[in-house]
């Protein structure tokens, strides 16, 4: 009985704590939060202090695409949202996926490490601000 107990611990924990869905059949789906500051590195005038919030979702196909959804508050207000299918780059050690994306202000790559999610603009040009990048961070849900 007590093994018993112990197994159904142990799977209802791993259970929880598993960092992927299965969704069709050969789809991995993840889901998060944005959170902190947006970072911009080596702008040639200053950029605004935006604190991001919302949410983003990314589903691996194993065609090699990728189905994103991205929906970025700045400072409380509606700042960016993004939808598609797009090409997944190589991934380096440890990252989850690396999705490339071409946007308005830029080539975007979004990926995961981990639990750190990261929405990156390189190089960044948008509204008279021009960086060498802009960083939106973001963590893991499930």
């Amino acid at each position: 009985m007590r093994r018993w107990l112990s197994a159904v611990v142990c799977v209802s924990v791993i259970a929880s704590v598993a960092v992927m869905t299965a969704g069709a059949a050969g789809t991995t789906t993840y889901h998060g939060r944005f959170t902190g500051p947006v970072v911009y590195q080596g702008c040639k005038r200053e950029a605004p202090d935006l604190i991001a919030g919302g949410t983003w979702s990314v589903a691996l196909h194993e065609q090699g695409d990728a189905t994103v959804s991205v929906n970025i508050f700045a400072n409380g207000e509606h700042h960016v949202s993004l939808g598609g299918t797009f090409s997944q780059l190589p991934a380096k050690k440890g990252e989850f996926f690396v999705v490339g994306i071409q946007v308005e202000a830029g080539p975007l790559t979004v990926s995961l490490k981990g639990a750190a999610f990261t929405y990156r603009i390189a190089p960044y040009e948008v509204f008279g601000i021009s960086c060498q990048s802009a960083t939106y961070s973001g963590v893991l849900t499930k």
